[in-house]
């Protein structure tokens, strides 16, 4: 099975941060969201043969080169380049969205016949999304793909039905098999929420790749972006048997600044940290006190301040005679005299004497 991450967009949602940086790369609880997704991956997917077909665009050497230090020895890694389909007035690319995205690795899966389903299925393909955690392990996802009677799956979850108009929804049969799915839904259909994680067979797979030309090939200027959810309807329509997986768990989006706070506060609480935990990071905390649970990076240093709960802070910063609680501070940061919560705080920034929550500073930067 190959594993295909779409993560070329630019994350219009996490300005300021993005525009140093691949949304992917946002940093919580001590590591890169790329990072926890992928750390999965290779928890699971053990074998270092395994196809990891990245889609890139925005800040792509970026990707490249952290992906290829940190993973090169865990999967065989391809990437591909999604074209921008324009760029705004501020030279910021924009693209045809994740329809386009996801097409574009139909060159990395060669179409044949099989002697069994179970063939069929070890040739597909597992899509995921680069600003969502799944939090089930994926051992999960692929014991419901290989041990059902069908062409793929597609995860989702529950939720409120006030909200379901945001999500891509889908409905279902009895046995649990996806009858209907729509994008964001004007009337009230269903509460089962598309959760961005997919499994097809090779089979499932290619014909999907056909209905996604489908709709690229009658894109005009005026086109909005390419969805998926109308080719896999069509996947649907055409006899492909895909069934709807609830998460246990659910997963972590991190497209908006309070998601990146609410990813980080779950992600702190489910991790272990001990006293010994902080003697080992080569952090420094002086006449500080520490409500955990919280992250401080390597070479950090904590003085004369009150921190957390739910704050992580990166590598290399002094954070002196602060008040900090949720929050989320990149690396190389200096803070002085600040009493904040609920807020990020970008890569390189200095601030110094504020009072005020809700803080939003983009990396490389001084307030």
């Amino acid at each position: 099975m190959k594993i295909v991450g779409p993560i070329a967009g630019i994350g219009s949602r996490l300005r300021p941060f993005t525009l140093s940086k691949p949304k992917a790369f946002i940093r919580v609880a001590g590591k890169t969201v790329l990072d926890h997704i992928l750390i999965k991956f290779s928890n699971t997917f053990d074998d270092p043969e395994t196809e990891l077909i990245l889609i890139v665009g925005y800040k792509k050497r970026q990707i490249i080169d952290y992906i290829n230090e940190n993973y090169g020895n865990k999967f065989k890694i391809t990437y591909i380049e999604q074209t921008p389909r324009g760029y705004t007035s501020e030279h910021v690319p924009y693209y045809w969205g994740l329809g386009e995205a996801v097409y574009l690795a139909n060159t990395r899966f060669k179409e044949g016949k099989f002697d069994t389903k179970e063939e069929d299925k070890r040739e597909g393909a597992l899509v995921f999304l680069g600003d969502m955690i799944l939090l089930d392990e994926y051992s999960y996802i692929m014991y419901r793909y290989y041990e059902s009677d069908v062409d793929g799956i597609i995860t989702v979850m529950k939720v409120p039905k006030e909200d379901a108009s945001a999500y891509g929804v889908v409905v279902t049969d009895q046995n649990n098999l996806i009858k209907q799915l729509v994008e964001k839904p004007k009337k009230f259909v269903s509460d089962l929420a598309i959760a961005g994680i997919y499994a097809f067979s090779n089979s499932a797979i290619h014909a999907l790749f056909r209905n996604l030309k489908k709709y690229l090939d009658k894109r005009t200027e005026e086109s909005k972006e390419v969805y998926m959810t109308e080719s896999m309807q069509d996947l649907v329509d055409q006899g492909y048997k895909i069934a709807a997986v609830e998460l246990k768990k659910g997963i972590l989006d991190f497209g908006r600044p309070s998601e990146v706070l609410n990813g980080n506060r779950y992600l702190l609480e489910h991790q272990s940290i001990s006293k010994d935990y902080y003697k080992n990071s080569n952090a420094i905390i002086d006449r500080s006190f520490i409500k955990n649970p919280n992250y401080f990076g390597n070479t950090t240093k904590i003085i004369n301040s009150v921190i957390g709960p739910h704050v992580s802070i990166g590598e290399n910063c002094i954070i002196e005679n602060s008040i900090l609680r949720s929050c989320v501070i990149e690396n190389d940061c200096e803070i002085k005299n600040v009493i904040t919560a609920n807020s990020i705080i970008g890569s390189n920034v200095k601030v110094e004497n504020i009072s005020k929550d809700y803080l939003i500073i983009g990396d490389k930067s001084v307030y």
